[in-house]
């Protein structure tokens, strides 16, 4: 009675921490370009972060994506906003300089997270 007492006491203290492993919830290929490095009001962007949610809401919003895919989750600005501070990249490749000064090709954007939200965006170089 005892080991089952300690049992379910460790499986409750550790429920938590698996429900918010963080998992790959989708993946997409982009083509960051100069154009997603200005916002919907043309402002520039000095962010990589907020160069893919631009990227996105050229996709999902305007309907004017550069030659990549959609996505079935960053339909919605509420969701676009979770990207924001949560891009893992190499500085060395995907610089805000060298996205405004050319097209970098593809890149494969993972999403990770829990239950709908997003903890983590990366950005890899990608075969195009």
């Amino acid at each position: 009675m005892k080991v089952l007492s300690l049992v379910l006491a460790l499986l409750l203290t550790l429920s938590p921490l698996m429900a918010s492993a963080e998992e790959l919830m989708l993946e997409y290929y982009a083509t960051l370009s100069p154009r997603d490095t200005y916002s919907s009001s043309g402002q520039p962007l000095d962010d990589v972060c907020a160069i893919v949610q631009q990227d996105r809401a050229n996709v999902h919003k305007f309907g004017n994506p550069d030659q990549e895919q959609p996505d079935g989750f960053f339909t919605t600005p509420a969701r676009r906003a979770m990207i924001s501070g949560k891009c893992d990249y190499s500085r060395s490749h995907h610089t805000v300089e060298r996205i405004r000064s050319q097209y970098i090709g593809f890149v494969l954007v993972r999403v990770y997270g829990s239950a709908g939200n997003v903890t983590r965006v990366q950005i890899l170089e990608a075969a195009g």
